[in-house]
């Protein structure tokens, strides 16, 4: 990359923050009124502790709550968030590009999105934050991964197209097959079966998955120990702090191994946009502050 693209990257990132900083104090400001329990999640997970901040080439929020408190959380939040941030829920819509809730900055827009994003009437060409549920793992949890992968399959036959390359093998046959077949099955059947497998997991386990997360992510299947959330801490990002599991370490290790380590430079890029241009306001939020 040249130095030019890497300045221009940078002041791109550093706006990207401030919106999602203020982003996440409104989301944290919400949930403490109300009483509902979220966690930083992935990559904003990783950034509070590894660099006391957003990691610096991330360019979105991950938070996760349970399935009880993310419904509390979507009835409460277009009432009391400001106007600018809207939620995008996969279940309103008629095409379908994922399960996952997202909160939208609609005041800003990026230009020149990954993939298929600008498909879908620029729902996602704005900075946002994924919402994540933690559901219970079932007792034949291979079984059910298995049945959340045919549904998410069928439900790609909702998407204006279907990138077929990412797939070999089996999978690449399933991807013409099924999607072809869930285009036959309107998508709110389809939402609302993937949501009754996703939650039909046992109260009494010891682990939650993430139940609506892309099937290709690196935390699609995982099992998260209910220990680790058994106590909250306070992690930082910028001024702010924000909660954080108490098994953070076991966690990231987890995924991402010696997460303390940099990956190389070369993979130091921003995630979900290919543009460092931006349209509209740029405001950084007032921080939780709060002792470690």
């Amino acid at each position: 990359m040249r130095e030019e693209e890497k300045k221009e990257v940078l002041q791109y990132l550093d706006s990207i923050h401030e919106i999602n900083y203020e982003m996440l104090c409104e989301i944290d400001r919400i949930c403490t009124r109300h009483g509902i329990r979220y966690y930083l999640l992935a990559g904003t997970l990783l950034g509070a502790v590894r660099h006391k901040d957003f990691i610096p080439w991330d360019d979105d929020i991950d938070i996760v709550f349970s399935r009880e408190d993310h419904a509390r959380f979507l009835k409460v939040f277009p009432q009391e968030a400001k106007e600018k941030y809207r939620i995008v829920d996969p279940a309103a819509y008629p095409e379908f590009f994922d399960f996952i809730t997202r909160i939208i900055d609609s005041s800003v827009q990026v230009t020149n999105l990954k993939a298929d994003h600008d498909f879908y009437d620029g729902r996602y060409s704005h900075p946002s934050a994924d919402l994540f549920i933690f559901d219970n793992v079932s007792s034949h949890f291979a079984l059910q991964l298995t049945a959340l992968r045919v549904v998410y399959a069928l439900a790609m036959g909702h998407r204006p197209f279907v990138e077929h390359g990412k797939y070999s093998g089996l999978q690449k046959i399933g991807s013409y097959i099924l999607p072809a077949i869930g285009k036959l099955i309107p998508l709110k059947y389809l939402t609302r079966l993937y949501n009754k497998l996703a939650a039909c997991g046992r109260k009494n386990s010891g682990g939650w998955y993430i139940s609506n997360d892309q099937q290709r992510a690196p935390y699609w299947g995982r099992i998260y120990k209910k220990e680790w959330f058994k106590r909250r801490v306070r992690g930082r990002i910028r001024e702010g702090y924000f909660p954080c599991p108490k098994g953070a370490d076991a966690e990231l290790s987890m995924i991402y191994g010696d997460y303390m380590a940099l990956p190389p430079e070369e993979d130091r890029i921003p995630e979900h946009f290919t543009s460092i241009r931006l349209s509209g306001e740029v405001s950084a939020g007032d921080g939780r502050k709060e002792d470690n």
